[in-house]
């Protein structure tokens, strides 16, 4: 059955426009987009240029026939946080994409596809027109199907070929028939994250998963140690760790857990053990949050009122000497 066009579907073309006009669109549009870009376009006189948009799910999928030309996308400083933290997948129909980026020289030829992180720098001449997919996809969506995406930038990878297939079919479709798709768009990206992890052939080798529970357990340990300090936060430990707070978060959340969720257990133990403890009955309910690292009594109560079953007072008062 066909589905109804996105609202969200977008298109534009040079064609009917004065050149000037069409040229100064051009470059309006690539400065506004999710990764703005500043585009030198190599000759003006013969510009043409089409592009279309497609919503999918959280993704967006750009669909380019553009002119020989350079574009350069400046990071984080150029975005001006416009736009939450986002991976570009860049595949190549027409047109060979040379590309620098860290530091990184490769050329992306017509079959194959990249990874490019929207906060980075990166530049790609294009030296004859050319035709590409550029698909946006967030971060944190990509991080389901690709825990470290980071791993997997600036490395050209064949989407006619192996694993790389199946993903290039399936964007060939998403050109062609995406109206007339069997599934909706939100699954039809689903599928594309899927095999996208086919695709980069990602997996955990023996040392990196070695790597990744050492982080874990290194970040528990901190947990463990610093429980009392107010101000112990997921972006202080991944700073301290040389991670960044989104990849923390992953590799607890790896072993089922969060930070949030290991930290307000261990300081709840914590404040058990002062409310069961003799010597510590001249403390207030307050001094013992406070002890633990709770900087709020009531939301103190809550939390142990919820983990126990019962108020930090009647648990101080079950566990009162008998006289």
């Amino acid at each position: 059955m066909q589905q109804p066009r996105a609202a969200e579907d977008t298109s534009w073309s040079s064609a009917g426009l004065t050149r000037p006009e069409a040229l100064n669109q051009w470059r309006d549009w690539a400065a506004s987009t999710i990764a703005p870009i500043e585009v030198t376009v190599f000759d003006a006189d013969s510009f043409a240029a089409r592009w279309i948009s497609y919503g999918l799910g959280q993704l967006r999928v750009l669909h380019l026939h553009a002119p020989a030309q350079r574009v350069t996308h400046t990071g984080a400083e150029g975005s001006s946080g416009r736009a939450a933290p986002s991976i570009q997948l860049v595949y190549a129909r027409a047109g060979a994409m040379k590309t620098l980026m860290g530091g990184r020289r490769f050329t992306i030829e017509p079959g194959q596809f990249v990874l490019l992180d929207n906060r980075q720098f990166y530049q790609m001449e294009m030296e004859t027109p050319h035709e590409a997919v550029d698909l946006m996809m967030p971060q944190g969506w990509l991080e389901k199907h690709l825990p470290d995406p980071g791993a997997l930038l600036a490395r050209p990878t064949s989407a006619s070929e192996g694993w790389g297939a199946p993903l290039g079919a399936l964007l060939e479709a998403v050109l062609e028939g995406l109206d007339e798709a069997p599934l909706p768009r939100p699954l039809i990206a689903e599928q594309i994250g899927s095999l996208l992890g086919l695709a980069t052939g990602f997996h955990e080798p023996a040392e990196r998963t070695r790597h990744r529970g050492q982080l874990a357990r290194q970040i528990l340990r901190r947990i463990e140690s610093d429980y009392a300090d107010p101000d112990l936060s997921p972006e202080r430990v991944a700073e301290d760790c040389g991670i960044s707070k989104r990849y923390l978060q992953t590799l607890l959340s790896g072993s089922g857990t969060s930070f949030v969720q290991e930290l307000n257990a261990m300081r709840l133990d914590r404040a058990s053990d002062l409310l069961s403890d003799p010597r510590a009955r001249t403390l207030s309910v307050a001094d013992v949050a406070w002890r633990s690292g709770f900087l709020d009594p009531g939301y103190f109560t809550r939390l142990f009122r919820k983990r126990f079953g019962i108020t930090p007072r009647e648990w101080r008062a079950g566990h009162a000497p008998q006289s």
